[in-house]
């Protein structure tokens, strides 16, 4: 069963030039007008109370992981981390309520913050882990060169993850704004 991390703020809070890069801007707050700069900063604030972030996650040894597939790119390890990490329904329940009224640059401007602080949650998660077992593979994603998405439901059914959900064919998640990941430990 895997271990469940509740994160703090500081660990998937953004930097406000990648949600400006994700969202189609240069990363600069100059190239925005005071209408933009304005809303951007307000989606940013409204986006952190809606956040319930959590990471289910286990470490275990190569030959225990059963079906599940290892990248290529994985060879030689001897341990493998698998984590699934998620922001939780809220925001993308309020992008849905945006699109649904018209307000498409609310919800375009929440998508990308949204993206971002999933991927800010999963860089400091990797942090964590490489401090813990030093040297490892890079950190890797179904979807991505030899593994498909199919495997997200298989690791997510080897941790018993009740937080995150894949869809049986496809391997989509939902929520949306959530990831499988795994590292190799050498």
């Amino acid at each position: 069963m895997a271990n469940i991390f509740h994160p703090h703020k500081a660990d998937y809070l953004p930097s406000k030039k990648h949600y400006l890069l994700r969202a189609g801007f240069k990363g600069v707050q100059n190239e925005l007008d005071r209408t933009m700069l304005n809303l951007t900063n307000e989606i940013y604030l409204e986006a952190i109370p809606l956040v319930e972030a959590q990471i289910a996650h286990q470490t275990i040894a190569v030959e225990n992981v059963g079906k599940i597939k290892i990248p290529m790119k994985f060879k030689g390890i001897n341990r493998i981390t698998y984590f699934v990490s998620t922001i939780g329904k809220k925001i993308e329940e309020r992008i849905e309520r945006y699109s649904h009224f018209g307000e498409t640059t609310k919800a375009v401007l929440l998508d990308a913050w949204g993206s971002e602080a999933l991927e800010e949650l999963n860089e400091n998660f990797d942090k964590f882990l490489r401090k813990k077992h030093h040297k490892g593979t890079m950190r890797f994603s179904p979807g991505y060169s030899d593994l498909n998405l199919s495997e997200n439901k298989k690791i997510i059914d080897l941790l018993r993850c009740h937080i995150v959900s894949a869809h049986p064919i496809s391997g989509m998640l939902s929520p949306q704004k959530s990831t499988v990941c795994m590292i190799g430990w050498y």
